[in-house]
């Protein structure tokens, strides 16, 4: 009976790491989709994008690491968040939103969530979608346009610790899915490019 159960362990141990290896991979390629959308389609700079940004959350007298597929900047100022899904861009609203308010003192503009067939683009101050599909991530100088018209404010103290534990809240449900190859950009990196 013990063998058995060892048995149906392993295989459905089995099939989540294949899973979660399909995940990654997907994952991957999302990211590599992004990035060229930036650079070729939407008309950033190198230097305006910074990759697998990794940044502490202070939550109590925890801290936890979490994590960003893109920061994108415009006009010397971080503005746009992106990150990458292998699939169910909804369930991932949340989680951009919560990102973009908690990595910097003043909250990024605008976070996307992307996978292979779409784009869902979020205002951060308000939470809600602005637009969805590929076309609708902002071109470089449309974020420039939206710096210099629209004033960063910081996000309220009170509410900060809310966005902290969904941001964390939807780290640890993802736990088990890598989440990038490992030599990510940190927030407290002395090299970090991010403006």
């Amino acid at each position: 009976m013990e063998d058995e159960f060892v048995a149906r362990e392993k295989k459905i141990l089995s099939i989540l790491e294949q899973e979660i290896a399909d995940g990654e991979e997907m994952a991957d390629a999302v990211r590599a989709i992004a990035e060229e959308l930036l650079l070729k389609e939407k008309g950033f700079a190198p230097s305006d994008i910074s990759r697998n940004v990794q940044f502490d959350v202070q939550l109590g007298s925890e801290t936890a690491r979490s994590r960003v597929d893109f920061i994108v900047s415009a006009g010397g100022k971080n503005a746009m968040v992106v990150k990458c899904a292998a699939g169910s861009l909804s369930s991932r609203e949340r989680h951009v939103v919560a990102a973009a308010r908690v990595l910097a003192s003043r909250p990024l503009m605008v976070a996307v969530v992307m996978d292979p067939m779409s784009a869902v683009v979020l205002d951060v101050q308000t939470g809600k979608v602005i637009a969805e599909g590929f076309d609708a991530i902002p071109t470089r100088e449309q974020l420039l346009t939206m710096v210099s018209e629209k004033e960063f404010t910081p996000y309220p103290a009170e509410k900060l610790e809310r966005e902290k534990r969904v941001l964390l809240a939807f780290d640890a449900i993802q736990c088990c899915i890598p989440q990038g190859a490992d030599g990510g950009v940190s927030l407290a990196d002395p090299g970090h490019t991010a403006k």
